[in-house]
């Protein structure tokens, strides 16, 4: 295998990197996996690695990359208003993944590669089923038609994920922050408690309020029709753990509501025993059964 390091441009102009890892040399492929980092996160974890190794062993490219809200924060560029425009997942706006993921896989066409693997961690998942989601409300369909297969490993319900890290303070908690917001101080970096990395009132409200786009995890909600990812009708991979997961289900029940729930025939729904939200430990295992799924599910697509 071998591993590139790629810097490129979003389509409105931040810069972003990521690595680039490909079959030995004399191996052509041109299909690559697109991997979408959670909050807090980035490009250079284990699981990544082990992922990659997996792909490229089926001549499959694996890009990992930094979008604008890894780690905290990563960087600013310009003040605003006398505001530092800072980026990270302290001052993340989610629906600007859409440029990050759009920019990622333009790059990577502009490589060669013309069949896409989107793949989401945590808040990746987010981030991939929204920007999914918007390429065919854009009906951007050169895109979609490259998009070949989606992988989603635990996904979280984001609103009810922080009602339970704040506890019973939620409510004062969000009445505080819309206080800020109104008073102009909405992107100020604020150090709510423990729970939370130095973050803007605006970002956690854009989670909890602002979010009709991105609030499709609705895991306790026995109504919703998870339209969203009703919307992916190609192969659908979708995986949890059961230990230290960031779900508020039984995770066998959560597996049962997503396999009644989700129409696509080509979905493989279920968790892995003994894995915690990272996959700790479990990385080899995850990899054999993404592997197990692509080879079942993209036979033919992939020749």
């Amino acid at each position: 295998m071998r591993i590139e390091k790629v810097f490129f441009k979003s389509i409105d102009n931040l810069n972003l990197a990521g690595l680039l890892h490909t079959p030995e040399k004399g191996t052509k492929t041109d299909t690559v996996v697109i991997d979408v980092h959670g909050i807090t996160s980035n490009c250079l974890k284990y699981r990544e690695d082990m992922l990659s190794k997996g792909f490229t062993d089926m001549n499959i490219a694996y890009f990992s990359f930094n979008n604008r809200g890894h780690d905290i924060i990563n960087t600013y560029d310009k003040i605003v208003n006398n505001e530092i425009n800072y980026y990270g997942s302290s001052a993340e706006n989610i629906y600007d993944s859409y440029y990050d993921i759009k920019s990622a896989i333009l790059e990577m066409q502009a490589r060669g590669y013309k069949k896409i693997i989107l793949e989401g961690h945590s808040m990746g998942c987010t981030k991939v089923v929204y920007t999914y989601n918007e390429f065919i409300l854009n009906n951007e369909k050169e895109i979609l038609d490259s998009i070949i297969s989606v992988i989603l490993l635990s996904m979280v319900d984001i609103p009810t994920a922080i009602k339970n890290m704040v506890g019973k303070n939620y409510k004062r908690l969000i009445t505080y922050l819309m206080l800020l917001s109104k008073r102009g101080k909405g992107n100020n970096l604020l150090i709510i408690d423990n729970s939370f990395p130095p973050i803007k009132p605006n970002t956690i409200l854009a989670y909890v309020q602002d979010n009709k786009k991105i609030d499709f995890a609705r895991f306790g909600d026995k109504r919703y029709s998870f339209k969203e990812l009703n919307n992916i009708n190609i192969p659908l991979f979708m995986r949890w753990g059961n230990v230290n997961e960031l779900i508020f289900q039984d995770v066998e029940e959560l597996v049962k509501i997503m396999n009644d729930k989700i129409k696509n025939p080509y979905k493989d729904i279920s968790y892995i025993k003994g894995a915690d939200h990272s996959y700790t430990g479990k990385e080899n295992v995850l990899t054999d059964e993404i592997c197990k799924f692509i080879k079942k599910n993209l036979k033919g697509i992939l020749k």
